[in-house]
């Protein structure tokens, strides 16, 4: 193994993802691992000017997969760690859709959530057996001590009603509309017809939740409710229900943060419900306009199913006086098997797992020849690379922004983070953490001419505030395998 090896960790959408991978590449730190996060958008330049032992995509998809090709081309090892960790309706659908629509042959490592999505690879051969680990996701290690402590806790008192929606498909935030959300869902590997009615459907579901909220509001005026729209949602578009005094609608923080100090969680087909039973947060789902297509079977099933407006009334009473009765056998049952079937295990040492898994893959290859033939980018893949080799970060990106579209602009801005989001969150973990230990963050802006021109200037590393200066400024320079 290299003497300091370098890994990228691949940061998708921020306020989901930030504070999970900021725990991991901690851990790797705290292993004497250099740890650069990158956000998503910026990874065709910094990755590729970085040369870090392995990184870690968020997925491995179509439009990833000449980047991963680019990857591996560079002798840079290649690991999943999937943000989606349970997309589809099930296990085999996930399975075969990774199979299918990703880049599974050139993996080095793939990290999966937890057993059944493990099983359903291994019967799918969507991977190699000896690359495929199930490890749960470090964000999910929040839901455990000693991590829950570092929870942020948003401003709003505790003890309120939370609302989570998942419209992001008719209610979207970035693109123009659902026709763009349709051809979304077809490149993500689904077929059109099944895409067209998942729009429908969403659209009565997403009118349907805004009418009940309102309802929930007027019905409760002592109540404090508070909506959380999807990151992707267009928060705009609930803007009705600021006319209620006991009513937020609020899209920042994680939505385990809301969880944490809500009373109860309602919602429809949001994979939060699942947060909520680890946090011991009962998720109420408004089943009487779920539908088939949209139903998401983990997060209904977690869940206590309510059948009509008036059984949810008589629910929140229930849960915001005293207490709501038991759930039903089965349902208990269930949400002690996902914890084991869907992430592996609520113990707080998911980032450990990871950690672990990757310093394995960076050791096996170490001093490894490659063998075969790799195959190379596409041809619209090589004119990327050309011009982004060509103009630079900055030539390029002015280009982009310049004739460009807005959408695309907005969904890039969306992702970006700041170094005081990571260096907050690592302020709380370092304040949780039993090992004593303290972390910075810096940027990462290149050290030679050739370097400041390449980078993006946006990725942030990771640095021991106590390391002496010399080593400092060492952590700046790139790692070249």
């Amino acid at each position: 193994m290299p003497d300091q090896p370098h890994v990228c960790l691949i940061v998708d959408n921020p306020l989901r993802d930030l504070e999970g991978l900021v725990l991991l590449g901690r851990e790797l730190a705290t292993r004497g691992v250099k740890v650069t996060l990158v956000p998503m958008y910026e990874q065709g330049f910094d990755v590729l000017a970085l040369q870090p032992d392995l990184v870690l995509v968020n997925y491995t998809r179509p439009n990833n997969a000449d980047l991963i090709k680019r990857y591996k081309r560079a002798g840079i090892l290649v690991g999943v760690l999937d943000t989606e960790g349970i997309g589809g309706n099930n296990a085999d659908e996930f399975a075969r859709l990774v199979k299918n629509a990703g880049s599974p042959d050139l993996l080095d490592l793939y990290c999966v959530w937890g057993q059944a999505q493990r099983a359903a690879f291994l019967k799918h051969g969507t991977v190699p057996a000896h690359i495929l680990h199930a490890t749960g996701c470090p964000r999910y290690d929040f839901c455990a001590g000693p991590w829950r402590a570092a929870l942020p806790k948003p401003s709003v008192r505790a003890g309120y009603v939370l609302l989570n929606t998942n419209f992001p498909s008719v209610n979207p935030r970035f693109s123009r509309g659902p026709d763009d959300e349709i051809e979304t869902i077809v490149n993500a590997g689904f077929a059109r017809d099944y895409a067209n009615q998942v729009i429908v459907e969403a659209r009565h579901a997403y009118q349907s939740t805004l009418q009940m909220s309102m309802k929930l509001a007027q019905h409760f005026p002592d109540v404090h409710f508070v909506l959380r729209p999807h990151p992707f949602e267009n928060i705009k578009s609930y803007d009705a229900l600021a006319a209620y005094p006991n009513f937020e609608v609020r899209q920042e923080g994680t939505s385990i943060e809301w969880i944490n100090g809500a009373r109860l969680l309602i919602h429809q087909n949001c994979s939060t419900a699942i947060e909520a039973t680890m946090l011991n947060v009962e998720p109420l789902s408004m089943e009487w306009f779920n539908t088939p297509a949209l139903r998401v079977q983990a997060a209904a099933q977690v869940s206590r199913p309510v059948a009509s407006e008036a059984d949810l009334i008589a629910l929140v009473e229930q849960g915001v006086g005293t207490h709501l009765p038991s759930v039903a056998e089965e349902t208990a049952q269930f949400r002690r098997q996902i914890l084991s079937d869907l992430f592996t295990a609520i113990d707080g040492k998911s980032s450990i797992r990871v950690a672990d898994v990757i310093l394995e893959t960076i050791a096996a290859a170490h001093g490894k020849v490659r063998c075969g033939t790799l195959p190379r980018p596409s041809l619209r893949g090589r004119a990327v690379a050309m011009a982004r080799t060509a103009l630079g970060y900055r030539a390029g990106s002015a280009l982009r922004r310049r004739f460009g579209s807005a959408e695309i602009e907005g969904r890039r801005f969306a992702k970006t983070f700041a170094a005081d989001m990571v260096g907050a969150a690592l302020g709380r973990i370092d304040a949780a953490s039993v090992d004593g230990r303290r972390f910075s963050v810096r940027k990462v802006v290149g050290d030679t001419r050739r370097m400041a021109r390449a980078v993006s200037g946006a990725s942030l590393q990771l640095t021991e505030a106590s390391r002496p200066r010399e080593q400092h400024v060492a952590a700046s320079q790139p790692h070249v395998t």
